[in-house]
């Protein structure tokens, strides 16, 4: 468990350029001790804003009441503390306890006021129903700093943190297909052994394989510099990429499927679903698996200068 943030903009997610964010803590994950510490009041309604308590520890004790810089490089100063002050004293024959103020004077380093920061705390609803408890908003560009003590009062609070847009919603996370495996750059001839699509041929049944290494071998023989297996539900697929043409020749164990060779390139298609790359018109050709595919697969894949 994370118990403090030095960085904040680490650990932002993705969030679009000028965002206000917000740092909060999903309520149904706090216990009622904590939140009665914290300074919320029962039942914890919707709405409630608290400065919290000083007694959340460090964070929260600077935030509410600021702290001092001590200049350790300098040298020391007097100063003058008043103090309360209880001794016994012989009023005749008897000994009275007395209580004064008195000035102490010693010596300390320089010292430097830091103002608290003063944030509060509010009782909020997200889109999806739930609620939190929130900080105000900030643009962490240039409230970066308001925003990390934001964070680290609800981590020392509550153990834990997250970041949300201002109006709660959650934050737009960039997608990350995991939909294949990309081997090596640069030719990889079947002759000499692909590992990857091996496992892939092997998975058809026996009778189907030596169709499949067939037409492997009639795309190889046109010389691609990128290949990609698929998996999870493109497994079963595999790409071959011609990158100075910008082809893409997208392959399936299953005889059936034609072959599409695609024009976007492959981080456009990488990003794509399956239904958007077979039926998105990025298909430069679409070659039915019959007795003219070979002679229709070099035509698409020739060379413009050939």
């Amino acid at each position: 468990m994370r118990k403090s943030i030095r960085n904040v903009k680490r650990h932002l997610p993705h969030f679009p350029e000028g965002t206000l964010v917000r740092a909060v803590v999903a309520l149904d994950r706090c216990e009622p001790a904590q939140l009665r510490r914290f300074g919320f009041i029962d039942p914890f309604a919707e709405g409630q804003t608290v400065l919290p308590s000083a007694d959340v520890g460090p964070e929260a004790r600077r935030n509410s009441q600021g702290d001092e810089y001590v200049h350790r490089d300098l040298p020391k100063e007097e100063f003058t503390l008043l103090q309360f002050r209880k001794r016994k004293e012989w009023h005749g024959p008897d000994q009275v306890l007395t209580e004064r103020l008195v000035n102490c004077r010693y010596r300390r380093y320089p010292r430097t006021l830091i103002a608290a920061t003063s944030i509060e705390f509010t009782i909020l609803r997200t889109p999806e129903g739930g609620r939190v408890i929130a900080s105000p908003p900030y643009d962490p560009r240039i409230e970066g700093e308001w925003l990390r003590v934001a964070a680290n009062v609800l981590l020392e609070g509550f153990g834990q943190v997250e970041f949300r847009q201002a109006d709660l919603t959650a934050a737009c996370r960039p997608v990350r297909r995991l939909n294949w495996e990309i081997l090596p750059r640069g030719r990889v001839p079947w002759s000499q052994g692909s590992e990857l699509l091996r496992r892939v041929i092997e998975v058809a049944p026996p009778s189907v394989q030596p169709v499949i290494r067939e037409r492997i071998e009639a795309v190889e023989a046109h010389g691609p510099n990128f290949h990609a297996v698929g998996q999870a539900g493109f497994s079963g697929y595999w790409v071959f990429g011609f990158g100075e043409r910008d082809l893409y020749v997208l392959e399936s164990l299953s005889l059936d499927n034609a072959t599409y060779v695609l024009g976007a390139g492959w981080e456009v298609v990488s990003r794509l679903t399956k239904a958007e790359i077979i039926h998105g018109g990025l298909a430069v050709a679409r070659l039915v698996h019959d007795r003219t595919w070979p002679e229709r697969l070099a035509q698409v894949l020739r060379p413009v200068d050939g």
